[in-house]
C-alpha cells in the first residue's frame, strides 16, 4: 500500500555514493628498493671485476710477504725480491754419523710464479655470487688469503753429498779399472745409504716453515736406508774406455812423427753377463779388444818417404823471364808434404800469377797468338807434376789441357793453370805422407824442370802412362798483308803465330806390378788440341809478286816473274806429317831418367821448295812446323783464350 503511494504522489530523489579517497604510495619502500637495486648492481659489478681483475685480494700474503692489492706482475716482483733476501738468511741443519751439516738458503730456488697464481685463485674460490663477499671479508680483515711460497732445490744440496761419506758400512757402487789388456769390474756391495729424497723433503718442509715466519727447528736426523749397488752405466764405461785407432802421421810444421794410437773397445753384453754372474765385492776381468791402426809409429818411421813414387823431367827453354817464372814456381812447390787424404793445389802454392806475386812477363797464348803475359811459363811445372802423378798412380782431382799441344811432354800429359779459374789438383790417396821435390837445373847447357814424388809404395804398383794419337790436323801457311813489310821484300814470319799440328789424343794409364807386369790399361781422358796455322806477313802491293790470293791468304795464284822474284815458295805440307791412323805403340816410353823431348814430336825440317818460286825468295823457305817452338810452349791461359 505504501509502495503504491510512493509511486503516485511522492517526488523521486537520487541518492549519490560518497567519493573514494586516493591511496598514498609508501615513499620509504621505494627508496629502500632503489637502495637494494643499487647494492645488487654494485655487488654484481664488484664480483665481475673480481672475476676478471688482475689484482690480489686485500690481506693476501705469500710466504709471509704482503701482496694484497697488487696486480700479479707486481706481486711476483715483490716476492722475488723479498724472498731472495730472506732465503739468504735461512738455513737448515741435519746430522749424519755424529756430524752436523748445514744447508744454506742460498741453494733454494723460489717458485714465485706458481705461488702468485695460487694466491690469486684462492681469493676467487667459490662461485661468482660469493665473490663480493670474499672481497669484503678480505677488505675488513675478517678473512685473509694466506699461501705458502714453494721452494725447491735445483740439484742435490752439497751438504747431503758430503754427508754420504759419513755413513758407516755404506753402500759401495761398482767401479772399474783399465789395464793394458783388460777391463776389471769391481762388483759393488750392499750397505747403508742416506735416503736423499726423504731428507730433501724434510729440509724443504723446514725451509717452508721458516719462510712463513716460524723459528728454526732442531737438526734433522738423516733417514737411513739399506741399498744394493745399482747396475753400472755400461755405455758410459764403454764411451770412456773406447779409443779410435789413429795412424801415425807427420807434423808438417815440426817434421816430427806424431805417434799412432791403438784402438780399444770391449763387448758390453759380455761385461753385463760377467758382472751379473759375480758376487758382491768380486773382481771380474773383461778382455779388451785392441786394434792396431794401418800405419803404426814403427811402420811410419821405417817407411817414411822411402820410395820414389814417380819422377819426371822436362826440357825448359825460353827467355830469361820464362826461366825466372819456372824457377820461382819450383821454389814454392819444393818440399811440399801431403798427408794421407790431403789435396795438392798448384794455385794455392804458386799464385797469384801477377807482378805482385813476383812473376815476370813471358809468352802465353792469347787469342791464338803468343803474347807476353805475367807468369808465362808456370804451366811447365804444373804439367810436369801432372805427368809425375800419373807415374806415381795418384788420384787426379782437377786438370785442364792446353789449347795447343805442348812440346815438352808426351801429348795429353799437360795441365794448364790460370788465376783462380783453372787449377791443377791431385790427392794423396796412399796410406803414408808424400813429399814433392821440384827444381830447375842445368846440364850440358840445357835446363830441366825436375819433379820427384817420394812416399811409401806398399803394393809395388806404379803408373806407366802413354798416349795414342788418334788423328791429326795439319796446319797451313797463310799470308796476311802488312804495310810494315817493305815493298818487294820476301814475306816475313810472324813469330807470335808459329804452326801447331792439331791432334786427337787418347791418354792411357797403364799400371804395372813390382815385377813390371801389366795389370791394367785404362783410357783416362781423350784430348783434342787445336791446329794453328803459320802466318807470314807481306806488303799488300806484292800479292801478285808472290802469287798470294788476298781473299784466302793462300798462294794459289801464279806469281809474276820479275828478276827479283824469290826462287822458293814456303811449303804447305810438312815432310814429317804424322799418320792419321792411331798407333798401337805408346807415344813415349816412360822412364825414370829425364826426357828432353817426347819421342813422338815430328821433325820440323822443311821440305825442298819448288824451283818455280820467285828468285828473290829467302834462301830458307817458311815452314809448317808440326810442333811448337820452345818459346811458344807456353801454358797460361788468359780469360779471352779460345780454349781452356
Amino acid at each position: 500500500m505504501m509502495e503504491k503511494e510512493t509511486k503516485k504522489g511522492a517526488q523521486k530523489t537520487d541518492i549519490k555514493a560518497p567519493p573514494r579517497k586516493k591511496k598514498r604510495r609508501p615513499v620509504g619502500l621505494i627508496v629502500a628498493l632503489a637502495i637494494v637495486a643499487a647494492l645488487v648492481v654494485g655487488y654484481g659489478c664488484l664480483t665481475a671485476w673480481l672475476a676478471v681483475g688482475d689484482k690480489m685480494l686485500p690481506n693476501t700474503t705469500v710466504g709471509g710477504i704482503e701482496v694484497g692489492g697488487l696486480n700479479r706482475s707486481d706481486a711476483l716482483q715483490k716476492i722475488n725480491d723479498e724472498a731472495a733476501a730472506r732465503c739468504q738468511a735461512l738455513s737448515v741443519t741435519f746430522t749424519c754419523g755424529g756430524t752436523e751439516f748445514t744447508v744454506p738458503g742460498s741453494e733454494l730456488e723460489i717458485d714465485g710464479a706458481s705461488a702468485v697464481s695460487a694466491a690469486w685463485q684462492e681469493g676467487r674460490s667459490g662461485n661468482f655470487l660469493t665473490g663480493g663477499i670474499r672481497y669484503l671479508a678480505a677488505l675488513t680483515g675478517i678473512q685473509k688469503v694466506t699461501v705458502d711460497l714453494p721452494v725447491q732445490f735445483a740439484q742435490t744440496p752439497q751438504a747431503i753429498l758430503e754427508a754420504e761419506s759419513h755413513i758407516t758400512n755404506g753402500m759401495v757402487e761398482t767401479s772399474y779399472v783399465v789395464t793394458e789388456d783388460k777391463l776389471e769390474l769391481i762388483h759393488g756391495t750392499t750397505g747403508q745409504a742416506i735416503d736423499a729424497d726423504a731428507l730433501e723433503a724434510q729440509i724443504l718442509e723446514e725451509f717452508q716453515s721458516q719462510m712463513s715466519g716460524a723459528q728454526p727447528g732442531a737438526p734433522i736426523d738423516v733417514p737411513i736406508t739399506t741399498e744394493a749397488p745399482p747396475e753400472p752405466d755400461f755405455q758410459a764405461i764403454y764411451d770412456a774406455v773406447y779409443t779410435e785407432p789413429v795412424d801415425a802421421t807427420l807434423d808438417k810444421t815440426t817434421k816430427e812423427i806424431v805417434p799412432s794410437v791403438t784402438g780399444v773397445s770391449f763387448d758390453i753384453e759380455a761385461a753385463k753377463a760377467a758382472l751379473a754372474d759375480s758376487a758382491e765385492g768380486e773382481v771380474v776381468s773383461i778382455p779388451l779388444e785392441l786394434t792396431e791402426p794401418n800405419v803404426t809409429t814403427a811402420k811410419l818411421e821405417a817407411n817414411l818417404f822411402s820410395d820414389v813414387l814417380g819422377k819426371a823431367s822436362t826440357k825448359t827453354t825460353g827467355d830469361s823471364n820464362r826461366i825466372h817464372n819456372v824457377q820461382l814456381a819450383c821454389e814454392r812447390v819444393n818440399g811440399t808434404i801431403l798427408l794421407p787424404g790431403e789435396v795438392f793445389s798448384y794455385n794455392e802454392l804458386c799464385g797469384p800469377y801477377s807482378q805482385a806475386g813476383g812473376y815476370l812477363q813471358a809468352g802465353a797464348y792469347v787469342g791464338g797468338a803468343t803474347t807476353p803475359t805475367w807468369a808465362g811459363g808456370v804451366c811447365q811445372l804444373s804439367s810436369t807434376i801432372y805427368y809425375t802423378t800419373l807415374k806415381a798412380n795418384l788420384e787426379t782431382v782437377e786438370r785442364t789441357k792446353h789449347k795447343y799441344d805442348v812440346g815438352y811432354l808426351p801429348s795429353g800429359m799437360d795441365a794448364t793453370v790460370y788465376s783462380n779459374s783453372l787449377d791443377f789438383k791431385f790427392r794423396n790417396d796412399t796410406d803414408y805422407p808424400i813429399k814433392i821435390v821440384t827444381s830447375l837445373t842445368k846440364s850440358g847447357g840445357v835446363r830441366y824442370c825436375n819433379v820427384t814424388i817420394y812416399g811409401t809404395n806398399t803394393t809395388g804398383i806404379y803408373g806407366d802412362p802413354y798416349s795414342v794419337v788418334v788423328s791429326t790436323t795439319q796446319p797451313k801457311t797463310v799470308y796476311e798483308p802488312s804495310s810494315s813489310v817493305p815493298q818487294g821484300s820476301a814475306p816475313q814470319k810472324d813469330s807470335t803465330r808459329t804452326a801447331y799440328t792439331g791432334k786427337v789424343v787418347e791418354v792411357h794409364q797403364r799400371l804395372r806390378d813390382a815385377n813390371g807386369n801389366i795389370i791394367s790399361d785404362t783410357v783416362i781422358h781423350t784430348d783434342r788440341f787445336d791446329a794453328r796455322d803459320a802466318v807470314y806477313l807481306y806488303n799488300p802491293a806484292d800479292a801478285d809478286l808472290w802469287g798470294i790470293d788476298p781473299a784466302t791468304g793462300l798462294k794459289t795464284k801464279t806469281p809474276t816473274a820479275p828478276s827479283t822474284t824469290p826462287s822458293t815458295t814456303p811449303s804447305t805440307t810438312p815432310s814429317t806429317a804424322p799418320s792419321a791412323t792411331p798407333s798401337a805403340t805408346p807415344s813415349a816410353t816412360p822412364s825414370t831418367a829425364p826426357s828432353a823431348t817426347p819421342s813422338t814430336t815430328p821433325s820440323a825440317t822443311p821440305s825442298t821448295a819448288p824451283s818455280t818460286a820467285p828468285s828473290t825468295a829467302p834462301s830458307t823457305a817458311p815452314e809448317n812446323s808440326t810442333a811448337p817452338s820452345e818459346p811458344d810452349a807456353e801454358v797460361v791461359l788468359p780469360p779471352e783464350a779460345e780454349d781452356a
